[in-house]
């Protein structure tokens, strides 16, 4: 996952952890794409300043997600989610094809595409 979008999701789940300032800088920075001088200006500190504070959110925001490991858990929901779409579909064109096919057996496979979905709620 790029950077950019791997710390702008992190900022979504954890930024209350972070303080006010720190939330607003990364906020400006990752999802206004405003360049460290332009923040810099906005809140009256250096553009080192600016860097430091981010580098310091980055890694509060990592090391949450470490212990935590939400962003893991979404990535895999949506990854089970695509799989039973997937399934979904493949019986739907299968159906379209075969319009004969054995009830039975379409039974049998939407029962394993509810077992993935029942999976996905335990994660």
């Amino acid at each position: 996952m790029e950077k950019f979008a791997q710390i702008g999701m992190l900022l979504e789940i954890y930024g209350g952890l972070l303080t006010h300032r720190q939330r607003d800088v990364m906020d400006l920075y990752y999802n206004y794409d405003l360049s460290l001088s332009e923040i810099a200006e906005q809140f009256d500190i250096s553009r080192q300043g600016v860097h430091d504070l981010i580098k310091r959110s980055e890694q509060i925001l990592l090391k949450a997600d470490s212990s935590i490991g939400v962003l893991k858990l979404r990535d895999g929901i949506l990854d089970g989610i695509r799989d039973i779409e997937q399934d979904i579909d493949k019986l739907i064109e299968e159906l379209d094809v075969d319009h004969k096919k054995n009830s039975d057996e379409i039974k049998e496979r939407l029962r394993l595409i509810k077992e993935k979905v029942i999976n996905l709620g335990s994660l």
